[in-house]
């Protein structure tokens, strides 16, 4: 940034983590280190890092006017993405990054698979300065490892070896 606004950048970056310690709540953030690809171009992360805990801003069902903001309107009224408003310097932040809530504020109390998972699917933000990234989300549910081969298969029918 230049010289005559990254003073005011900051300081805007800095009233964003306020509010979001003062409205928003703490979760734990961790973004890929290594991944794999599967045959069907599913990103399966095999490691990520430690957790970094930010204070974010979530919205489970925000406004019309908001998402058109920011060019996610759909045409179908009930579609509405669930998002997050991260701070400006979140370190390393991408698609596919995780993103960690849990059940209780007591934090000792939590293990990582009480926790509810969200996975970053697409990044934006608001302005041309902007103070936060605003990142649409969706759950991860917890599935049968994905299948990297497949041997014997034909038309009909798929068999793991």
């Amino acid at each position: 940034m230049g010289k005559l606004i990254d003073y005011d950048a900051k300081i805007y970056g800095s009233f964003f983590k306020e509010m979001a310690e003062l409205r928003g709540f703490t979760v734990q953030y961790r973004y890929i280190l290594k991944s794999t690809e599967s045959i069907h171009s599913e990103i399966d992360p095999e490691k990520l890092s430690e957790p970094i805990e930010l204070s974010v801003i979530y919205e489970a069902n925000p406004k019309r006017k908001f998402l058109r903001n920011l060019g996610w309107l759909s045409e179908d009224p009930e579609d509405k993405p669930y998002i997050m408003m991260l701070p400006i310097d979140t370190p390393n932040l991408t698609v596919e990054a995780r993103i960690y809530i849990s059940p209780t504020a007591d934090r000792e109390l939590v293990t990582q698979s009480m926790s509810r998972e969200f996975k970053i699917t697409e990044i934006t933000t608001q302005s041309e300065y902007p103070d936060c990234y605003v990142c649409k989300v969706v759950p991860v549910f917890k599935n049968e490892p994905i299948k990297a081969n497949y041997e014997e298969t034909n038309y009909n029918y798929i068999k793991e070896e």
